[in-house]
């Protein structure tokens, strides 16, 4: 193992997962830092394909019909560094009635001025399932970049659940658009859970679900934090358009909001062109309660410590 590979896997525990995990033999993986493709392992039944260009990395990965990925795909993304860009160009796709789980990490763990963007294209097949898990950790100096584009088409009576977490170190600047779109039958259930520490810290996530197809369903879940003065913008937008007949919809976005300056926006959208679709939303802006705070500090917590935990608390509804 080279020792870029080996520190690498290292920054693993800084996104609090089990490094043992991301060194398992046989398993399909890829792991690539700044441009340079550390380590790639492929199983039957999946394509992954890698080309490296000037800043970035383009990929594919295809899990073929039929074919039933029991073990996680591990995608690894990061610069080690603390000044760099980081471009990649993912597409994925699920052929028909294929299975996957995707645990993807993207860490930049001494980020003075890093730039991370992602544009990618994620096609799930007919009667097929796919959940993708993307954990990241941007260091603890503000100085990371992170822009992802996500298009996601989801074909007739298959499942697609999506989960972003950011609740370790600083945030920087984060920009994720996703755009989702269902086709008949088909599902999404989108969650994001992200802590923004400090005034430097700007979060904008903006998940958008179309349902194309009838009786297609969707959740958009939000959670999020913002103390000493860091800022948060949610959005969730739910579209039936005029052939979703008895679709369904619904956005729950939680935000709260600690110290001075710390500010927070929710802006949940529903357009509704069928009469026979329902999308219902729900969001609330708010404070750590001040009776859970002090019951904790009775029990021993310091303010600091039980202001965390009820924070975690939170994030996990």
């Amino acid at each position: 193992m080279s020792s870029t590979l080996k520190k690498f896997l290292e920054s693993f525990r800084q996104c609090h997962q089990d490094i043992v995990l991301a060194k398992r033999k046989n398993e399909a993986h890829l792991y690539i830092e700044r441009n340079n493709i550390l380590s790639l392992g492929k199983i039957s039944g999946l394509e992954i394909l890698a080309e490296p260009f000037s800043d970035g990395v383009k990929m594919k990965i295809v899990v073929k019909k039929g074919k039933k990925i029991n073990q996680p795909i591990f995608l690894c993304f990061g610069v080690l560094g603390k000044v760099g860009v980081q471009k990649i160009v993912p597409e994925i796709i699920l052929e028909d009635d294929s299975e996957a789980q995707i645990l993807a990490h993207c860490f930049f763990p001494q980020a003075e001025n890093i730039q991370h963007q992602m544009k990618a294209k994620i096609q799930v097949g007919k009667r097929s399932k796919l959940f993708y898990q993307e954990i990241h950790y941007h260091g603890e100096n503000f100085g990371a970049i992170v822009q992802p584009e996500i298009e996601v088409l989801s074909d007739q009576n298959s499942i697609f659940g999506s989960k972003f977490i950011l609740s370790s170190g600083t945030v920087g600047q984060l920009n994720i658009n996703l755009t989702v779109r269902l086709k008949r039958e088909a599902v999404a259930d989108i969650f994001s859970k992200i802590i923004g520490q400090g005034s430097k810290d700007e979060i904008r996530i903006l998940d958008k679900i179309i349902l194309e197809g009838e009786r297609s369903r969707s959740l958009i879940k939000m959670r999020g934090v913002v103390v000493k003065g860091g800022k948060l913008f949610f959005q969730g937008e739910t579209r039936a358009n005029s052939v979703a007949r008895e679709s369904q919809g619904h956005t729950d976005c939680q935000e709260i909001v600690i110290g001075q300056k710390s500010l927070a926006q929710s802006i949940p959208i529903i357009q509704v062109e069928n009469p026979e679709a329902r999308i219902t939303h729900e969001a609330s802006v708010g404070k750590v309660n001040q009776k859970e705070l002090e019951v904790l500090m009775t029990r021993g917590l310091s303010e600091k410590e039980a202001i965390d935990f009820i924070i975690r608390g939170r994030l996990k509804e």
